[in-house]
């Protein structure tokens, strides 16, 4: 179709769709979604999909549509030929493929109406922008990086709890909240001048696209160990690149990380490189080696010296069997507290005070506690 052919099937079709002029609206060409695994516009925007020749494209349209859009949106479809333009129809999106069949020699183009505004993430970034006006909310506009650290970490746990739970709903909130940590930092580093988020988008998304060369070009990585170690070959030709060769293999593990988070990913990024027992049992042995040598330790700073190669010797075996350390631990301090609170809730029942019952009384309760689960 010419350029002139184009524009005039454009203009049919914006017409058919009875879109209005000042309406915010994106056009794609259905081949310029072919490849693509997540719809690439801003859903709270009318969005024109044109050029479907083929009903194989048009499923693989919806499916992709349908990451984003519910099942019952819906979709105004119209067929072409040329731009002679014919046959409106409004469509649920779930319904599409069965009930939009594409004749020979015809094009179908889909008109998807925006869902609400607080599906677009430009809007998020609009109400924090809102926020730290000097229209919008004070306790916002005094923040800075440093004051909103706490906020930050604190948010992170919140996720990996809601995470340890299983708890779906909770995991969509605390995503929502720890979003808002990003985009509201992000937000004060416009301001000063220091980067923008579309830098911050930009930026991770060239690291990972450098760092997934078996998916994004022609090189060949088999198994999740080569790939982890092409990942470190490719970053410390990054530290060359950027004038920092120096820097090793376990400089960028952050040091605030919690101490079993930092003493698993320690490890980790040592075995990427073969630095790694070749089975578990030397593993094994370790654990019981250092928990001897705890056994053997006769001064307090031998004993946390030795306490503390036990716990590495366990982090590792925990690492050996897959596990994330931090989660298991965090697991089973819930569990404490789960079964601790039983023992306090029987004590009231009967009338007692925890320091009055013997040990072998709360006990029982603990393992009535053991017994519910």
């Amino acid at each position: 179709m010419t350029t002139d052919k184009s524009l005039e099937c454009l203009t049919q079709l914006y017409r058919s769709f009875d879109l209005r002029p000042n309406e915010p609206l994106c056009i794609l060409p259905a081949g310029k979604l072919a490849d693509a695994h997540h719809p690439r516009h801003n859903p709270a925007q009318t969005c024109i999909i044109m050029g479907i020749c083929r009903q194989e494209e048009l499923a693989s349209l919806v499916m992709l549509l349908a990451q984003v859009y519910p099942e019952n949106h819906s979709v105004k479809v119209v067929s072409y030929f040329g731009d002679s333009v014919t046959d409106l129809r409004n469509v649920p999106l779930g319904d599409l493929v069965k009930r939009a069949q594409i004749s020979e020699g015809a094009s179908l183009a889909l008109c998807i109406p925006p869902l609400a505004n607080e599906n677009s993430f430009e809007e998020f970034q609009e109400i924090i922008a809102h926020l730290r006006a000097p229209n919008g909310c004070p306790w916002d506009r005094e923040q800075t990086h440093l004051s909103l650290r706490t906020s930050l970490l604190e948010e992170t746990y919140e996720t990996l709890e809601a995470i340890d739970r299983g708890d779906v709903s909770a995991m969509r909130e605390e995503f929502g909240d720890l979003l808002l940590q990003i985009v509201l930092n992000a937000q004060i580093a416009a301001e000063a001048g220091e980067f923008r988020m579309e830098e911050v988008i930009a930026g991770i998304s060239r690291k990972i696209i450098r760092r997934h060369p078996h998916v994004f070009s022609e090189v060949e990585v088999t198994g999740v160990q080569n790939v982890l170690l092409n990942w470190e070959k490719l970053k410390q030709q990054e530290r060359v690149d950027n004038g920092t060769p120096e820097k090793g293999l376990l400089d960028s593990v952050p040091i605030v990380l919690p101490s079993l988070t930092q003493s698993q990913e320690l490890q980790s990024r040592a075995a990427r490189v073969g630095f790694d027992w070749p089975s578990i049992e030397p593993v094994w042995e370790k654990v019981s080696e250092e928990l001897d040598e705890v056994r053997r330790a006769k001064t307090p700073d031998e004993i946390e010296k030795e306490l503390g190669d036990l716990l590495f010797a366990v982090v590792n075996l925990v690492r050996w069997y897959k596990v994330d350390a931090e989660s298991a631990l965090r697991g089973t301090n819930q569990k404490f507290r789960r079964r601790f609170k039983h023992i306090e809730k029987s004590a009231r029942n009967t009338g007692r005070e925890l320091h009055t019952m013997t040990l072998d009384e709360m006990d029982e309760y603990w393992n009535e506690a053991k017994g519910f689960e």
